[in-house]
């Protein structure tokens, strides 16, 4: 869920395009040394692995460990040693390289224009959408995959009649500008935020999620595109979004309208001209699904602000806001623990509107 759409970025040097990833192997060393003492034998043990490359250091090094008691004459045998190195060797890869062959795949309009709506993605440009988000998750890969050139397949991308390409070019997108300054800058300059905010308009179902999610991350934390987002009368695009029937979007739609209700008073208002707030009761009353918590969060959040506007549009004998609150709260799978937060926000806003709440007996 996105509502932890922001998981730590990593920015390793290790990871630079045109840099080899380097396996952290020690250099293969002499068994002849004897472990003396059980405490120092159990300090030395290697550390469990985390990936292929550490798999492969440990077998290398507990072959070593017993090797070494037994014999201190006996040696790794050599055709053993020589094939877990070249192992290592063929696990280390050139970003660089890696990068520029799925650019060239990506940027290539002919090919990429001539896939048609309904077909298949051929296999090589599938691959490169996936060895793409295999590395631009770290920053240090990101900021490279721009100064290569590789922002070029948007354009592309996005001009695509296959649902699927542009779906994957904004899963691409938003891994390389979630918690990044500079790739933020370089997608607001070139003009992505305005081409997402007219695609959200039209796209469906996973595309759609996905194009949220692309929003989402070069936005959030990076003031200039938040103004952008707010110039260009995305609030209103986002209102729309929470009628669509997908609710994986309308969750990504509520997160993103949550966050600019807290950092940002004009768009605030700008949602409450949009009666958000009315929208937000009728699909509360309509049916839950997995994005009512995130409905629920945005209304508490507004009602906390003590916004006259809000409190008063709460308070329509019309809205039966208390009433639908009442009701929701009674409902069986709320239980479960699970839903703490929705039943939180529940609360929190029959307090703050009716200055009531629903006891916890009642809850259950």
């Amino acid at each position: 869920m996105e509502s932890s759409n922001s998981p730590s970025r990593t920015s390793h040097n290790s990871g630079r395009a045109g840099q080899l990833l380097p396996v952290q192997s020690a250099p293969l060393q002499s068994n002849s040394a004897v472990v003396s003492h059980e405490a120092s034998h159990v300090s030395m043990q290697p550390r469990a692995p985390r990936s292929l490359q550490g798999l492969l250091k440990y077998a290398m090094e507990a072959t070593q460990a017993q090797d070494a008691p037994g014999n201190a004459d006996l040696r790794m045998d050599e055709e053993r040693r020589q094939f877990l190195e070249e192992a290592l060797r063929s696990l280390t890869v050139n970003v660089t390289e890696v990068l520029d062959n799925a650019i060239k795949v990506l940027t290539n309009s002919v090919k990429m224009n001539d896939i048609k709506m309904e077909d298949q993605l051929p296999d090589e440009v599938k691959n490169s959408f996936t060895v793409l988000l295999d590395h631009v998750d770290n920053i240090d890969v990101a900021n490279d995959f721009h100064k290569m050139g590789g922002f070029a397949m948007f354009p592309i991308c996005y001009s695509s009649k296959n649902a699927e390409i542009r779906e994957r070019a904004s899963a691409v997108l938003g891994t390389l500008c979630q918690n990044n300054p500079y790739c933020q800058t370089r997608a607001l300059e070139c003009g992505l935020l305005h081409v997402l905010l007219n695609l959200v308009q039209t796209e469906q179902g996973h595309t759609l999620t996905k194009c949220l999610y692309a929003i989402s991350c070069s936005t959030r934390e990076f003031e200039p595109a938040c103004r952008e987002l707010i110039a260009q009368g995305g609030c209103s695009t986002l209102v729309a979004v929470l009628s669509a029937p997908e609710p994986a979007a309308k969750t990504k739609a509520a997160f993103l309208i949550r966050y600019f209700c807290q950092h940002y008073p004009e768009a605030k208002k700008q949602f409450i001209k949009q009666n958000i707030v009315t929208i937000i009761i009728a699909k509360i009353q309509e049916n839950r699904d997995e994005s009512t918590e995130h409905l629920l969060s945005i209304l508490q959040v507004l009602v906390t602000s003590n916004d006259a506007t809000v409190l008063k549009q709460c308070r329509e004998p019309r809205s039966n806001l208390k009433n639908i609150l009442e009701n929701h709260l009674s409902r069986p799978e709320l239980s479960d623990d699970r839903f703490t937060e929705e039943k939180e926000y529940c609360q929190d806003v029959l307090l703050h509107v009716f200055g009531s709440t629903v006891n916890n007996q009642a809850i259950r």
